[in-house]
């Protein structure tokens, strides 16, 4: 039979089942960006003639990473907001009110090359102004699952101290809500299903009732799924009770929200019982370890939600929070922060992690019948890691394999040799193949700079934000 592409000799593992599947000397046929059939490379160089043979020996061949969650529009301010608390409110915020429409979308384009370089081949991005970014997917090759913002708070909460009630615009949250709905209009199955859109109220306490259920009733009328922050943070709790006189779960419940259409991020305010009750209504959960240690000092619940039947995925969140978009970070902060929170090593193990990083976020997005594993019939989302990397070595086979211990524990992204997505490879031996990234870098630098030169002493003054004012003494 007649294919487009064999990959051969890999040491490939597939997700298959309910372990990490692997296959020695494993192939995998791929036609039309499909997967038509995985095995040993002695059985399928029988039966298949490849237009293009990829000889993976000393390769780990896996299926791409899935990033859940991902505000890439925050590239062009990676690396503030930093080491204080009010992140939201004090630490980005003298910086939010520079980053426009057209800064966002530059910064969400180096974001997602960090991204694709580690080996994520979906992004779960949750932007404003996600129509622009949609376009440059589309440019690239990624898989991606949008999200707009919705929201009917404005651009005010630098000067909020975080007890004040949030106020509420109408008219933002009309318009965010338009700018969400042509999202779904334009996008919403776009290149065979490579780019999908769902709703993003960007949580229960930045939406009036009135938006939330209008939102609600537009995801039951369309079949899109809901992407949003739940019981993130103690201000949300805050902002809940005061104004409705009850926690966001329990908000939710009311409303209708807990169902499988729901992907509620974070969590980290959840008792167990409130994960509990989220799991078995179907809804799944997206975890950001690295953002949330980073930005709140906090190792958010995981394991009730699991040991609930919930499926859990995981995000990057943003760069001017975690500061690195990268998956296999993820998976190592989430299984570390798990086993020092637990006192047990033998909680969240590597191979679990690696799941929650690929099938199983592939499942917590709605997408886990299209990506996540390879096997027959799904794309072709691929990710090639250079064995012969010393994070890698050695490279144990048996009495055990040592290849995601490896990944998890030692990696760090460099190792990534080749990523494909629907079949085509974007990015090889340090190139990508679509874009011009030199090009993107330069505007990335522009824009930041242009930001910065904006940015004086007086804006931490008004922001009180004694960190960076310590820090600018340095």
């Amino acid at each position: 039979m007649q294919i487009d592409t064999l990959i051969k000799n890999a040491d490939l593992f597939t997700m298959r089942g309910a372990g990490v599947g692997y296959v020695d000397e494993g192939a995998i046929a791929i036609l039309n960006g499909t997967i038509q059939e995985v095995g040993n490379t002695s059985d399928l160089e029988q039966k298949y003639d490849a237009q293009e043979v990829i000889d993976a020996s000393g390769k780990m061949v896996l299926p791409g990473f899935v990033d859940c969650h991902i505000h890439t529009y925050w590239g062009a301010l990676r690396g503030v907001g930093q080491d204080t608390r009010g992140w939201m409110h004090k630490g980005v915020g003298p910086f939010r009110l520079y980053l426009d429409n057209e800064k966002q979308y530059i910064g969400s384009k180096m974001n997602i090359l960090e991204g694709l370089a580690a080996g994520t081949t979906t992004f779960g991005d949750y932007s404003p102004a996600i129509n622009k970014i949609a376009g440059f997917y589309s440019e690239l090759g990624a898989r991606a699952r949008l999200t707009c913002h919705v929201r009917e708070v404005p651009d005010v909460l630098h000067e909020l101290e975080e007890d004040d009630l949030y106020p509420f615009d109408k008219k933002i949250g009309q318009e965010t809500l338009n700018e969400n709905l042509k999202l779904i209009e334009n996008w919403h199955g776009a290149h065979d299903n490579r780019i999908t859109a769902l709703l993003g109220p960007q949580g229960p306490d930045f939406l009036s009732e009135e938006l939330l259920e209008k939102v609600n009733k537009i995801s039951e009328e369309k079949n899109v799924g809901i992407h949003m922050h739940v019981a993130q943070a103690a201000r949300e709790t805050k902002q809940m009770q005061k104004r409705y006189g009850m926690r966001s779960i329990e908000f939710l419940e009311k409303r209708g929200f807990l169902n499988e259409r729901l992907i509620a991020v974070h969590l980290s305010e959840a008792t167990k019982e409130e994960m509990e009750l989220l799991a078995k209504s179907g809804a799944s959960m997206i975890l950001c370890s690295g953002a949330k240690a980073i930005i709140a000092g906090e190792v958010p619940l995981t394991v009730p939600f699991i040991e609930a039947g919930g499926v859990v995925g995981l995000g990057s969140d943003q760069c001017s929070g975690n500061n690195c978009n990268q998956m296999i970070n993820e998976m190592k902060l989430t299984t570390l922060f798990n086993k020092i929170k637990y006192t047990n090593p033998e909680i969240l193990p590597a191979w679990k992690v690696l799941r929650m990083a690929t099938i199983e976020g592939a499942q917590a997005l709605g997408i886990g019948h299209q990506t996540g594993s390879i096997e027959k019939g799904k794309k072709a989302d691929i990710v090639f890691i250079d064995l012969n990397k010393k994070t890698m070595q050695p490279v144990m086979k048996t009495p055990m394999r040592n290849h995601v211990p490896n990944l998890v524990y030692s990696a760090r992204g460099n190792e990534v040799e080749q990523v494909m997505v629907d079949g085509k490879t974007l990015y090889k031996n340090n190139e990508y193949l679509t874009v011009d990234e030199e090009k993107i870098m330069y505007d990335l630098k522009k824009a930041s700079s242009e930001i910065m030169e904006k940015i004086t002493p007086e804006h931490f003054a008004i922001s009180k934000n004694a960190t960076y004012m310590k820090a600018s003494q340095l």
